[in-house]
């Protein structure tokens, strides 16, 4: 047995002056505490004689850059000094806060004769020299070589990096730093950390007024809408060509969505505001904005305008269009892609409900399962949410509804919740329901009728 585990050992002894080398030439990738790579760990996870990182109060790390201009380059100071230190070295990475997956901007690619270079990140333990040839990889710029100092001076790597070409939100800048004591182990080094975020500081440069058509329920596509009711506008030149943008946590004020995404604002007036609100929003391309309606008193016309550069000098706006779709209630399901199939989900597990020719790995429900079925236009809950807020827990609607499944229409018993989604936006609603035990087979029609108005026809597939 002893035998054994000295076998084992063995050649973890005879691999480690090696990677320890390699180490101070080039770091191993994803090591900045960004918590999408190996969990947020950082330098600390080897050298970390001292405990964690920030551990040793002698010492800092300074970051100094400026908020991003899309597609401007800036050069970012590292500054990292302890007193007892003489060797150097970093890494660093920049997200995106609405995805911390992806990587922002372009690290500047130098010569080998500098102590930074850029990487990508290909799945091995250190990557490839940059450029990353157009490949969508997570990208970092490290030392290289470790420099080595004068005990007690700071060392200051400045790296350079070219903003994306487009606003994308907020960035987080992730950097973890080594101070060493430069006697080739892993021991008796210093790590600090920082975080820093990032605003888009280049402003909105849009000249042309975009061209507004319509406004429709976001879920049917049809003309009626309802107050907090999520709502589809669409027409022209609300981006530049091929420019998509959906709000991430990046975008997000106050714990909200915005009220402004990719430099583009939609203003709505309407019965009971006494002035003109912005709508918040949750996606838009150059044809369509995907928004969420304020709280109406009562029902009348809804004028709305789409802003470009809202609340600049430079703001243009589309010609003000007036809707006469307001409804007290507008009940519609959201439906998977191309099919007449109701977006749900096992109310437990969470696994998608659907005939797997409609949603690839999705399964029917059987009968007597419960399933949870989303909507909007469903109008008050208890508590009530603001639109654009997060419900930060169960809604439940103040109006009676009526379930009906095939041709069965469900016992209250048979209800469990309806109301608003849980950790969602306040213009999706949940029903929790079960599917009655005498159910077919097959694409199974399915109402929800609330103030005498139904949902338009949306089915779910069933499978004994």
């Amino acid at each position: 047995m002893c035998k054994m585990k000295l076998l084992r050992l063995l050649p973890l002894l005879v691999v480690a002056p090696a990677l320890i080398f390699a180490e101070s030439k080039t770091p191993s990738l994803g090591f900045t505490g960004a918590p999408a790579d190996h969990g947020g760990q950082d330098c600390s996870t080897c050298h970390n004689s001292f405990g964690a990182a920030n551990s040793d109060t002698k010492g800092s790390l300074q970051v100094n850059m400026l908020d991003y201009i899309p597609s401007e380059q800036q050069t970012i100071h590292i500054i990292v000094q302890h007193p007892s230190a003489s060797r150097w070295g970093f890494q660093i990475t920049i997200r995106e806060q609405s995805n911390e997956t992806l990587s922002s901007g372009v690290f500047a690619v130098t010569d080998p004769s500098q102590p930074v270079q850029a990487v990508c990140d290909d799945g091995s333990q250190f990557g490839s020299p940059a450029p990353c040839n157009g490949l969508i990889l997570r990208q970092f710029a490290e030392h290289q070589n470790a420099p080595v100092g004068d005990a007690g001076m700071a060392y200051e790597f400045d790296v350079k990096w070219t903003a994306p070409s487009q606003e994308v939100g907020r960035l987080h800048v992730y950097v973890s730093a080594v101070a060493a004591n430069d006697d080739g182990k892993p021991t008796g080094d210093w790590v600090y950390t920082s975080v820093t975020t990032l605003n888009n500081a280049g402003g909105c440069d849009f000249t042309k007024a975009p061209v507004l058509q319509s406004v429709t329920n976001g879920a049917s596509f049809q003309e009626q809408f309802s107050s907090n009711e999520m709502v589809s506008v669409f027409g022209s030149g609300f981006q530049t060509s091929g420019r998509t943008r959906a709000a991430g946590l990046g975008d997000f004020v106050n714990g909200a969505f915005p009220t402004e995404l990719g430099c583009l604002g939609v203003q709505v007036t309407g019965p009971g505001l006494a002035q003109p609100v912005f709508l918040p929003i949750t996606f838009v391309n150059p044809t369509q904005i995907n928004a969420q309606m304020p709280e109406f008193v009562g029902t009348g016309p809804v004028e709305l305008t789409v802003v470009l550069n809202p609340g600049a000098g430079n703001a243009v706006m589309s010609s003000m269009g007036t809707f006469h779709g307001l409804q007290a209630f507008a009940p519609t399901f959201f439906l998977f892609g191309n099919s007449t199939s109701i977006a749900a989900e096992e109310a437990v597990t969470g696994k998608i409900v659907a005939s797997p020719n409609i949603v690839p790995g999705a399964s029917p429900a059987k009968p007597g399962d419960i399933v949870s079925l989303f909507g909007t236009g469903f109008g008050d809950t208890n508590p009530s949410v603001a639109a654009g807020q997060l419900a930060s827990g169960q809604g439940p609607l103040t109006n009676p509804i009526t379930v009906t499944i095939g041709t069965t229409t469900l016992a209250s018993s048979d209800v469990l919740y309806a109301g608003l989604t849980p950790g969602s936006i306040s213009g999706l609603y949940q029903f929790n329901v079960r599917i009655p035990a005498l159910t077919p087979n097959g694409d199974i029609p399915v109402t929800i009728s609330i103030g005498n108005l139904q949902t338009p026809s949306g089915t779910i597939a069933v499978q004994q």
